[in-house]
């Protein structure tokens, strides 16, 4: 643990919170900037510590806050973004380098990535025809592409570890319509220079990066990918645990770095040729960075059940409603209040408005705050604007805060209504 930790931690305690309360009310965000510092820091690290070429694109999907993207620009990091509001922030912001991925990419938006020279990873026959369409009317532009190829994570047996056990991910091009498109582009004298692996998982486990790798060395190969700058690995990595997570059994940076290197350090045409590994880590940099305070109202008894009854909602800590409690803590004032096992329910007119359910709870009162841990990654950028105002964000570090997003006031919920 560093001293500048120690310096932006300490403090953090009920009389720490309630002067911010005090002064922005509540429930608001607190942002660690340099526990994500650390977190790209040592995740690069990893990679670089067996191959020098490395290349970290943030995701910004998963958490596009502009104080935490500057963040991830000064650090040397591309953004990787997968639409066009996204690739405008990303140039607003003023990256050098961007990864445009994603399923739908509208002619406008290709045509500013074009502009850009951002690395386009192309995810659709229809993106080929328009690239293909751009180069024959623009023959005297060089144009450089990439792929997304379609992973298996399905087992002999039938066994799926993709995303939400679907069998078949749809992302990218299956084997069977690749050569077609790969023989398109280069007929179009359009370079591939990149491949994408990408595939959501719903076990982050280390084994899914042998299948990804090994699966895109064997497209090089076939496919005599040789103008192939960059391998991109994708993301979907587990990191960046919330204090009191339980880790046993949870993978490591290292790790990863470990399986996608012994497949890829072995493979002649890997070592020849000498690609930038491109890893987009979203969660696994940014799940501890942000943290979430709310104010307790009421303690209320109904039937056998004993509610904790917040200001927060649940939509800000855990939008897609998923069944885990995140760590958390009380802080108070003093030793008063009761203890049992509660649920922490929300401000918003919704049963479903569960923040914590039946947690055990000492010593809470009116008048305490809740801190909920580990809400950095796909809360912010999800977070609707639903009965209440969208919370501010602060920024701490070297013992200072910094408010890095107000509190959305009326005026910002009608001036997009207006004509």
């Amino acid at each position: 643990m560093t001293l500048q930790w120690k310096i932006s931690m300490e403090p953090i305690n009920y009389e720490y919170i309630a002067k911010i309360a005090k002064e922005y009310g509540t429930p608001f965000y607190l942002m660690h900037p340099d526990k994500y510092r650390k977190n790209i820091s040592d995740f690069i690290s990893a990679f670089r510590k067996r191959y020098p070429h490395v290349i970290a694109g943030y995701s910004f999907k998963t958490n596009y806050v502009p104080a935490l993207c500057e963040v991830a620009k000064c650090l040397g990091c591309y953004a990787e973004v997968v639409s066009e509001m996204e690739l405008d922030l990303a140039t607003k912001l003023g990256f050098e380098h961007v990864i445009f991925n994603g399923p739908i990419k509208k002619e406008s938006a290709l045509l500013k990535a074009i502009n850009h020279h951002a690395i386009i990873n192309l995810d659709a026959e229809y993106e080929v025809d328009f690239i293909c369409q751009y180069k024959n009317e623009n023959p005297g532009i060089e144009l450089k592409v990439g792929l997304r190829v379609n992973v298996h994570l399905t087992d002999d047996k039938g066994n799926s570890t993709v995303q939400c056990g679907l069998r078949e991910g749809r992302f990218g091009f299956t084997h069977d319509i690749l050569s077609d498109n790969i023989n398109r582009l280069r007929n179009s004298e359009i370079k591939i220079v990149s491949l994408h692996g990408h595939t959501s998982s719903s076990d982050r486990a280390v084994n899914n990066y042998q299948v990804i790798t090994d699966y895109m060395l064997s497209v090089c190969e076939e496919f005599a990918l040789d103008d192939l700058q960059y391998f991109d690995i994708g993301g979907g990595f587990f990191g960046a645990p919330p204090e009191g997570l339980d880790l046993k059994g949870k993978p490591s940076y290292e790790d990863y770095a470990h399986v996608v290197l012994d497949s890829a350090l072995k493979n002649e045409w890997f070592v020849h040729r000498q690609p930038a590994i491109v890893i987009e880590p979203g969660s696994s940099v940014v799940s501890n960075v942000f943290a979430y305070y709310t104010r307790v109202y009421q303690l209320k008894h109904i039937g056998t059940k004993n509610f904790v009854m917040v200001d927060g909602s649940v939509f800000d800590v855990k939008p897609t409603m998923h069944s885990n409690n995140l760590p958390h803590r009380t802080l108070s004032e003093n030793e008063d209040g009761e203890c049992g096992r509660f649920d922490v329910v929300g401000s918003t007119c919704m049963e479903k408005d569960i923040i914590l359910h039946e947690v055990e709870m000492d010593k809470i009162k009116a008048g305490d705050y809740i801190e909920i841990n580990g809400v950095g990654a796909y809360t912010i950028a999800l977070t609707p604007t639903f009965i209440n105002y969208l919370a501010p964000i602060l920024s701490i570090e070297n013992g200072k805060r910094k408010l890095v997003r107000r509190r959305q006031n009326l005026e910002d919920i009608i001036t997009i209504y207006r004509k």
